[in-house]
């Protein structure tokens, strides 16, 4: 057999080879994150002379099923969807400390605020601690947010226990529709935690 004889044999598979690698280009994938509430009520300029109190938030335990990149969706009943080309530009769970913060940072007159672990030589006043059970929901449908949470003195006594369960329409059949409701969760947990602290301070 010659060269050219071989070359025209091995034309047809490279070509062909070439079109299964274009039919195989993934889709490009969609970056999320959660945002803070954009109508966090104003507070008082606090005193010159010293801020109201030190605040920490965390630790911030996770459920399992949320430690990945993907978002994850629920489907009715106890299917579950990870959506490979729709993530969390950032851990979950770090976005969710960050933004609970910067919620509470507008709500509470606090500072600083800071996430456990604490920085050095910092020892807050009054520490929040949560464990998220749920943090999910459905494009289209509704999210959900089902967390205890606890509020502790600087000697770790516990000064309020509660558990929030709560629930957001989802504006549209989209994800970023999806994280926005999930954004609005965290707002509203932060205005529970809010309240908390209200009610600390008048007793």
């Amino acid at each position: 057999m010659n060269a050219q004889h071989r070359i025209a044999q091995l034309l047809p598979l490279c070509l062909a080879a070439f079109l299964l690698a274009g039919c195989g280009k993934s889709a490009p994938t969609h970056f999320y994150s959660l945002s803070t509430g954009q109508t966090a009520p104003e507070r008082e300029a606090a005193p010159a002379r010293a801020p109201c109190f030190s605040l920490g938030v965390g630790p911030v335990d996770f459920p399992a099923y949320l430690d990945r990149s993907q978002v994850v969706v629920r489907q009715g009943g106890n299917q579950m969807h990870v959506a490979d080309f729709e993530q969390w530009v950032e851990p979950l769970q770090e976005n969710f400390k960050r933004v609970l913060l910067e919620n509470l940072e507008g709500s509470l007159c606090a500072s600083p605020l800071v996430l456990h672990p604490w920085p050095v030589g910092v020892r807050p006043d009054y520490q929040v601690a949560l464990q998220v059970l749920r943090f999910d929901g459905a494009p289209g449908q509704s999210a959900q947010l089902r967390a205890s949470w606890s509020i502790l003195d600087s000697r770790g006594e516990l000064l309020v226990w509660k558990s929030s369960t709560l629930q957001e329409s989802v504006a549209g059949p989209g994800y970023d529709a999806l994280a926005a409701a999930q954004s609005r969760l965290v707002n509203r947990l932060s205005q529970e935690i809010a309240q908390a602290f209200a009610g600390l301070k008048k007793k």
